[in-house]
């Protein structure tokens, strides 16, 4: 009996382990979150740059050092000190518009692979050139992107994927012809390139995780978590109140507050159990984003709220980016479709040649959709 256990108890983990490698190498997972993640990160990178070039000057340049702590770059060394100790004003500002463009072709995916470690470099030297006009959304993006410059941030809605596409249908040249690469090199570079992405993803999973139990666990330490009122003291503080009205009509309601606040505990601490199945990682992802929706809107921090609001994007499943896309896309075909010249109206008319509506007529000639693969 004891014997027969413990093949049972070997078997499973036996499974256990085939799952995980077939999981680490089989393919690349989180494709479409990590492509959403990088335009996530480099629009709001965008959005930030554009707010504060205005004062970028008085942020990053010569009139920002007016303390000597601010000289010290925030305690980062060498990459990071493109911006530390303060630049003239032109200067400064060409340094800012190459920040901008690599945000830019970030964002737009265009050959991530050395615009990713530049635009780390060069974004941690700007925040940290003056410490105390960032906050705890710099320190995930850091963190969160130092683990992405590993992973395929170009894989899905890119310019670099359209490159790829483009070179696989022969319409375009590679610079380095694959006939010249050895067809075991490129397999294996294929299997190691599969696993590094993998183990980034996983990296920012178990980060993402980190920070909510972390949050979670500090909250419940404090009086006000406990009593229920600790999200009633933020709304009243000046610099978190950018809709007035708003902030007063929430927390008029001592219920709610006291709903809110335990809502935000309990939805960080078992954020990592409720991922395990299917109905509850459902109710978790729409949880933490609502919570953090608020928090960009309620308390005016949108540059938190977004960087981690793209860092969940990974728990979501590329069968369900697929099939958004799948419906987005049949949508606007659809749309397209009936603005046609010679559509047939939805009130009805007289149907063309042969006695077939224009509308059907037009569905009978055009190619089945193919179907979007899933895995």
């Amino acid at each position: 009996m004891i014997g027969s256990a413990v093949d049972r108890a070997l078997d499973g983990i036996a499974a256990t382990v085939g799952k995980g490698e077939e999981w680490l190498l089989g393919a690349k997972r989180a494709t479409y979150g990590v492509a959403v993640v990088r335009v996530i990160f480099g629009g709001a990178a965008v959005w930030f740059l554009l707010a504060n070039f205005s004062n970028r000057h008085y942020l990053w340049g010569d009139a920002a050092q007016w303390m000597s702590p601010l000289e010290r770059n925030g305690g980062f060394g060498f990459p990071f000190t493109l911006f530390e100790g303060g630049s003239d004003p032109t200067m400064l500002t060409v340094k800012v518009l190459i920040v901008l463009a690599l945000a830019i072709l970030f964002t737009l995916g265009w050959r991530t692979r050395v615009v990713a470690p530049a635009l780390l470099i060069c974004w941690v030297s700007l925040i940290e050139s003056n410490p105390l006009y960032g906050d705890q959304s710099d320190n995930i993006f850091r963190i969160l992107l130092i683990y992405l410059c590993f992973a395929d941030l170009s894989g899905r809605w890119s310019l670099d994927a359209r490159r790829r596409a483009r070179q696989e249908q022969g319409l375009s040249r590679r610079l380095w012809p694959r006939r010249f690469t050895p067809e075991g090199l490129r397999r294996g570079s294929a299997r190691l390139g599969v696993l590094i992405h993998n183990l980034a993803v996983v990296a920012v999973a178990a980060q993402i995780c980190i920070i909510y139990v972390a949050s979670a666990l500090y909250k419940v330490q404090g009086e006000p978590w406990q009593e229920g009122t600790a999200v009633y003291y933020p709304m009243q503080v000046g610099q978190y109140r950018p809709w007035p009205w708003l902030n007063d009509l929430l927390s008029a309601n001592a219920f709610g507050v006291l709903v809110v606040s335990y809502f935000s505990v309990f939805i960080q601490l078992f954020f990592p159990l409720m991922l395990l199945r299917r109905g509850t990682r459902v109710v978790a992802l729409l949880g933490v984003l609502g919570m953090h929706a608020g928090i960009g809107i309620i308390m005016g921090l949108p540059f938190f709220s977004l960087f981690i609001m793209a860092g969940d994007q990974v728990f979501i499943r590329d069968s369900t980016y697929q099939a958004i896309a799948a419906r987005v896309r049949s949508g606007w075909e659809e749309r397209r479709r009936r603005r046609r010249p010679g559509a047939a109206s939805p009130g009805g008319g007289v149907p063309p040649q042969g006695g077939r509506p224009a509308a059907a007529h037009a569905v009978g000639e055009e190619a089945p959709a193919e179907p979007v693969p899933t895995r």
